[in-house]
């Protein structure tokens, strides 16, 4: 989690985490999830989860672009997973 220690665990309102977000950095979310345009870096963190036993891997789209991260995902990853 990006959040320092069990930060994220004890809050118990929304305020709260609108607080503690400041103490965020993009670097410090970059390596708890897998960001960017980059298709090796999602499969990779994919197939990563896929080889520790998941049978079900959630992603999701944290900036504003939905459409642009179900289009990348149609064209740049999906194709590629069901090899």
């Amino acid at each position: 989690m990006a959040l320092p220690g069990e930060l994220g665990t004890q809050l118990p309102a929304p305020a709260h985490f609108e607080q503690a977000i400041q103490l965020v950095r993009e670097e410090n979310v970059a390596t708890v999830i897998v960001c960017g345009p980059d298709p090796e870096r999602h499969l990779g963190g994919i197939r990563e989860r896929v080889d520790a036993g998941y049978d079900h891997v959630h992603v999701y789209q944290v900036g504003p672009d939905q459409e642009g991260f179900f289009r990348f995902y149609e064209r740049d990853i999906l194709p590629r997973l069901s090899r």
